[in-house]
């Protein structure tokens, strides 16, 4: 990525021309390790990074991929337009009679169907860092691998995509893990020899680059109470554990807005359609699953 806006000082690498099957092409893949290296002049800061985080402990961290971050806040724009949209047609109606019912007719079924998805698409499970041991476990289409963080091999890249008239190309950079069929640990047998899984998917680069940062620096030096106090609302059960009851205005203020914005919050942990770990690593960390 030479022109990239940032120092991505990383060594470029031909690992995905090894994939036996690409799905779609990337460009300037950068290898951010084996060793784990941050990316110069980039925060490893914690600031901003609890949608990209399901949980986190001295122990172990469970970090989102694309998709459930994706999911995570799907709801809040689809919720803000919606209503938005509704509002402005309400408005209208009242001086052109039929507009908002017209329009409640057209938007209302697309909104239940934006949660009928999320209430009924399974929770897939996030990546565990474990840095005690010093091992990632990733689940892939039902294959379960435990790679070593020595030999964990992330990397960046982009693509260019069109945003439509009279708008230029523009670059979605992703950051990827690659899962080799020798760091495989139970369930499904690997039909190939190397997969690739997508961990991020950002237009902002400075982003992505902050979140590989930032889980490097958990590794090396673990989670601060700074971290935990940003990453209260990683999920629910932090969330309790950070606020709970000690102010009940606050309580009820901020539960309202997940009602009302981001359901998922408090959904996900009493959600009955959940990927869970296998028994042989939750033998390790016993019976925890956060998505």
């Amino acid at each position: 990525m030479s022109d990239s806006p940032l120092n991505c000082d990383l060594p470029v690498t031909d690992i995905e021309q090894q994939l036996d099957k690409r799905w779609y092409r990337t460009h300037g893949e950068r290898l951010a390790s084996p060793p784990a290296r941050k990316v110069a002049g980039v925060s490893d800061s914690s600031e901003e990074q609890d949608f990209g985080v399901a949980y986190i402990s001295d122990k172990f961290i469970d970090v989102r991929t694309f998709y459930m971050i994706f999911r995570r806040g799907q709801l809040i724009f689809i919720n803000l337009f919606m209503m938005a949209a509704l509002s402005i047609m309400w408005v209208i109606g009242q001086f052109y009679y039929g507009v908002f019912t017209a329009s409640a007719a057209l938007f209302v079924p697309l909104w239940a169907a934006v949660y009928l998805f999320e209430v009924f698409a399974p929770l897939t499970l996030p990546v565990r860092i474990d840095r005690q041991e010093g091992f990632v476990y990733v689940g892939h289409r039902g294959t379960f691998y435990r790679i070593p963080w020595e030999e964990l091999e992330v990397s960046f890249s982009h693509n260019l995509q069109y945003l439509g008239s009279g708008v230029m190309w523009e670059r979605q950079y992703y950051s990827h893990l690659y899962l080799r069929e020798k760091y495989y640990f139970c369930g499904k047998a690997p039909k190939r020899a190397l997969y690739r899984r997508k961990i991020s998917s950002t237009f902002n680069e400075e982003m992505m680059y902050q979140r590989w940062n930032f889980i490097v620096r958990y590794y090396n030096e673990g989670v601060s109470e700074h971290d935990l106090d940003i990453l209260a609302t990683a999920n629910y059960d932090s969330y309790i554990k950070a606020v709970g009851f000690k102010s009940l205005r606050v309580f009820l203020i901020d539960h309202f807005f997940f009602v009302v914005f981001m359901p998922t919050m408090i959904w996900w942990k009493f959600s009955p359609f959940k990927y869970k770990w296998p028994k042989e690593i939750e033998a390790v960390f016993g019976q925890i699953n956060y998505y």
